[in-house]
């Protein structure tokens, strides 16, 4: 075991002892024996990585500590972080080597998780799913509604500096999720670029994201193939490969493989970030979209040198003269 402080883990599990001794006083009995019959509360579940370690698999578990929040949070965040004996063929630990839990604070219905500096070596990716999983086990304790981030005591900040609030379940947008959400045809607006590649058009259609797939991940795809119908070209390279993408907080987190620095002829830079950015924001599930390239993020693509920021849609490229719509 590593990671978390198991000093505080055993000194925590001493005063729980010593407050709620073993064996019933007398007349607790019937006590114990209606509260075994209650449901069970104790009962969670745990999102650890799939052995890929780009998605969630989820493993039921029994709380050991039920009569104290803090002390089941810290139960929990040991078993998320234990890569000895929680890594098998199907799973892997949520907290990887590397990262340290510091400590965590309870505060009223808050709680906050304090991480080491190794953190920060994480890519992007792979920090929102740590996030996620951490969140998503931690509120299922009775008393945790929330949870916040720091790093060795410092506010988790976003792209732009912004300290990340409290984050709860329904902050991230997973996997058991994604039947109601990604689950039916949508009528989606994607973003082409015109033949002379300086502006966009509008092209509506009707898109299912096949086997659980994000939308954002599938239009971008829908996108490396132009309609027949419409006099339009790709905005993006064909080998392009579309790594993840991720919502948070309103936020789509795209990574991309290094193919979108192929130079595309007849094609502007800003064209081609701006359909992406476009095209996902139309959606409606994110309100911005932050670009990395295989986890890092690039100051420039080329001509346009805003491929770093955090970027909302810009209809101002877009030639409301030319439109189309499968029918």
């Amino acid at each position: 075991m590593k990671k978390i402080h198991k000093m505080a883990y055993l000194i925590l599990s001493l005063l729980l002892l010593a407050v709620f001794p073993a064996g019933c006083a007398p007349g607790e009995e019937a006590a114990a024996s209606t509260e075994a019959d209650a449901p069970e509360e104790n009962e969670i579940q745990l999102y650890y990585l799939n052995a890929d370690g780009d998605d969630f698999h989820t493993v039921d578990y029994t709380l050991e500590n039920t009569e104290d929040a803090l002390l089941a949070s810290y139960e929990v965040v040991s078993r998320l972080s234990d890569t000895e004996n929680r890594s098998t063929d199907t799973y892997k630990p949520a907290i990887s080597d590397g990262v340290i839990v510091n400590s965590i604070v309870l505060d009223g219905a808050e709680e906050t998780v304090d991480l080491g500096a190794g953190y920060r070596q994480l890519n992007a990716a792979d920090a929102i799913l740590l996030r996620a999983a951490v969140v998503k086990s931690l509120v299922q304790i009775s008393g945790v509604d929330s949870v916040r981030f720091t790093i060795n005591g410092d506010s988790l900040l976003d792209s732009e500096d912004t300290p990340i609030g409290a984050m709860t379940a329904d902050t991230f947008i997973l996997e058991e999720d994604a039947e109601a959400i990604y689950g039916t045809e949508e009528r989606v607006t994607l973003y082409y670029a015109d033949m002379d590649g300086d502006s966009l058009v509008e092209y509506k259609t009707s898109l299912h994201a096949d086997e659980n797939m994000p939308m954002e991940t599938r239009v971008l795809l829908e996108l490396m193939h132009a309609p027949e119908e419409l006099d339009v070209q790709s905005p993006l390279p064909t080998d392009l490969i579309i790594n993840q993408t991720q919502i948070h907080n309103s936020v789509c987190y795209v990574d991309l493989s290094r193919d979108i620095e192929n130079v595309l002829p007849g094609v502007e830079e800003k064209v081609m970030v701006y359909a992406m950015v476009n095209t996902i924001t139309a959606l409606g599930n994110a309100t911005s979209v932050q670009f990395t390239v295989e986890g890092e993020r690039m100051e420039s693509l080329r001509d346009f040198d805003s491929f770093h920021l955090m970027m909302t849609n810009d209809y101002s490229l877009v030639d409301s003269s030319i439109s189309g719509s499968e029918k």
